[in-house]
């Protein structure tokens, strides 16, 4: 028989409160438990967590061009950074087309974001390439595996993506877009959400100074694509974490989060556990939720406020329900980091989108109300929060 450590045991106890919270309270008429359920989450409860008073820092993905790294911000906190690959600044000319393989710099914003993305190769892969440049979506211009398994789009054509070439990352060798290891491309994916700013700064020292070519006197055969990894090497304990049922999984996070710095790979079991919290994993989804409760650094939990509002955003009644198993001072905690974090990922404490507004209040079950509510309770103190600090700055 495995043996359980206390926040497996907590964690199943939270399943078993999720399994039969509905029928806790199925005698009572449904206004009366809305009731009940309102009240309990408005009691007052003193938060122990810095993290969960009223965000005025958004999150943001800053990209620096003389580096080559990028930084995941909230604020001026950097939660973690990562190098990447970036445009060579090449321009190569053709009769009919001019292109500069620039990464461009300015201020962005998250326009979509994809898992296993396909890449449309664009007629200037087949002009490098020296082959036939085929129809507009044609089918052989659809390719897997070239932007990794994740990209985030700040433009139709401009990406922040994983690579099938991790051995170039750090140089200068995209063709504008923005090149991260997978590992950190899965990461990005889960912090951020359409409307996080994106702020591309740097590379004035390299401007106008990249490789002209001008192939309106015939093919350069230096342009064909490097060669490189086409698969990246098995890592043997990633795989053996994939293959964990979602208990072992949650165990492997706790022993991640105990180790400190560079060795610790906490975040790539996190994502791991997302993944399966987003396929309906209910085990995983509970266990993200409890986890929220014993985060050993701020910077962990302000990231993991991400990873909370993304489950949310993808299954959201789901998310309630695994919410509401929580005691009442870590559901008011949790729902409180919960609600900072979909404010500022979406451009701001005052532009973002209020969690509660994605589903109302008499479309949850009864087993999601709790949650529901104690979402309510964060935002109206969010709310308050901001008319003042509103007038504290007139």
């Amino acid at each position: 028989m495995k043996k359980l450590t206390d926040n497996s045991s907590r964690r199943i106890r939270g399943l078993l409160t999720l399994s039969l919270l509905g029928a806790t309270v199925t005698g009572a008429p449904l206004s009366a438990q809305h009731e009940t359920l309102a009240r309990a989450s408005s009691e007052p409860i003193e938060s122990s967590r810095s993290a969960t008073t009223p965000a005025t820092s958004k999150y943001r993905v800053v990209v620096n061009l003389d580096e080559n790294r990028l930084y995941f911000q909230q604020g001026e906190t950097t939660l973690w950074s990562a190098p990447v690959g970036t445009g060579t600044g090449m321009r190569v000319i053709t009769k009919d087309d001019d292109w500069d393989f620039s990464t461009p710099t300015g201020t962005f914003q998250v326009e979509y974001k994809e898992r296993n993305p396909v890449w449309i190769a664009p007629d200037w892969y087949y002009v490098e390439n020296n082959l036939p440049v085929p129809p507009q979506n044609d089918r052989s211009r659809y390719m897997r595996g070239t932007l990794g398994e994740a990209a985030v789009y700040i433009s139709p054509h401009l990406a922040i993506h994983g690579t099938d070439k991790p051995e170039l990352i750090g140089q200068r060798v995209s063709h504008g877009c923005i090149r991260l290891e997978n590992r950190y491309a899965k990461r990005l994916f889960s912090n951020v959400q359409v409307g996080t700013e994106v702020v591309i700064v740097g590379g004035e020292e390299h401007q106008g100074k990249g490789r002209v070519v001008d192939l309106r006197q015939g093919y350069d055969p230096s342009l064909a694509s490097r060669g490189g990894r086409r698969t990246a090497p098995v890592d043997p304990v990633y795989a053996g974490w994939k293959e964990m049922d979602s208990e072992e999984l949650l165990d492997e996070l706790d022993k991640q989060l105990a180790v400190r710095g560079e060795r610790t790979r906490w975040d790539e079991v996190a994502v791991l556990i997302l993944d399966r919290a987003r396929n309906g994993d209910e085990e995983a989804l509970a266990g993200l939720f409890y986890a929220a409760g014993s985060i050993p650094t701020l910077e962990i939990e302000r990231e993991w406020a991400t990873f909370l509002a993304d489950a949310y955003r993808h299954a959201p009644e789901a998310a309630l329900e695994a919410l509401a198993t929580l005691d009442l001072r870590e559901r008011r905690e949790v729902a409180n980091m919960m609600v900072a974090a979909s404010l500022t990922l979406n451009g701001g404490s005052s532009s973002g989108v209020w969690p509660t507004s994605r589903i109302p209040r008499e479309m949850v079950s009864m087993r999601a109300g709790r949650g529901w509510d104690s979402l309510q309770v964060a935002e109206q103190e969010h709310r308050s929060q901001l008319v003042r600090t509103a007038s504290a700055s007139e």
